[in-house]
């Protein structure tokens, strides 16, 4: 199993998440979109159980890492920009039947993948950096237009406050970049039960059958997620 973090992730998340993957990819790039969300790999890439969809404009490293590995990708039709339209073009996620964005902001070949599915949306465009979706009709999100849409379609949905959650050049970070789900185990950037809903989110996990890794000891690190590939 592979991994992709935020380069500046702490170096005790990075060493901790080193003991459960065979390589690990320090996601950087430069003078392509803001600065805090730089090392984000949920601006770049588009995944889901069947698809990865990679922006064209993504750092060499990050191709040069998935062809050394055999990995199998497509290329998405956006750049990456400085702008709030084109950095959020991949920042979406889905499920069996939805894909779930904001209308108008999804890149062309992540819509195309999920030609098959309903359309779901919601009012926050960076999506996939405030909902973790975690299996069936179970989410988490700290954005609360995201909770009232998807409560409203009859999903599942955990609050959890973003208040304490680290991010660079911002005070609070999203509950969904400080994560990542590999089968029934969620990793997480930080310690969970450092936060004020840390403890009712761990027991909501643990109701869901999922095992909780926390990577670190800290207030939870908003990265852009964790992929595994």
């Amino acid at each position: 199993m592979l991994a992709i973090i935020d380069y500046r992730a702490p170096k005790s998340v990075i060493n901790s998440l080193s003991n459960y993957v065979n390589d690990i990819l320090l996601f950087k790039s430069e003078d392509i979109t803001y600065n805090s969300i730089s090392g984000h790999p949920d601006i770049f890439i588009y995944q889901d159980k069947l698809n990865l969809i990679i922006a064209p404009n993504s750092p060499t490293t990050l191709f040069d890492f998935l062809n050394k590995h055999k990995v199998n990708y497509q290329i998405g039709n956006s750049n990456v920009g400085n702008q709030l339209k084109d950095s959020v073009q991949y920042n979406c996620l889905s499920n069996e039947n939805y894909i779930i964005h904001k209308s108008g902001f999804t890149d062309k070949q992540v819509l195309e993948a999920n030609i098959e599915k309903e359309f779901l949306n919601i009012p926050q465009a960076y999506t996939r950096c405030s909902l973790t979706h975690l299996k069936d009709k179970f989410f988490i999100t700290s954005d609360k237009g995201i909770e009232k849409e998807l409560t409203l379609c009859g999903f599942n949905v955990f609050f959890f406050a973003p208040d304490e959650i680290k991010i660079v050049d911002h005070k609070n970070g999203f509950i969904g970049g400080t994560n990542g789900i590999k089968n029934n185990k969620i990793f997480f950037m930080g310690s969970v039960t450092k936060h004020k809903d840390g403890e009712e989110l761990f027991k909501y996990l643990e109701q869901l059958k999922f095992e909780i890794i926390n990577l670190g000891n800290d207030f939870l690190y908003d990265g852009g997620g964790l992929f595994f590939v």
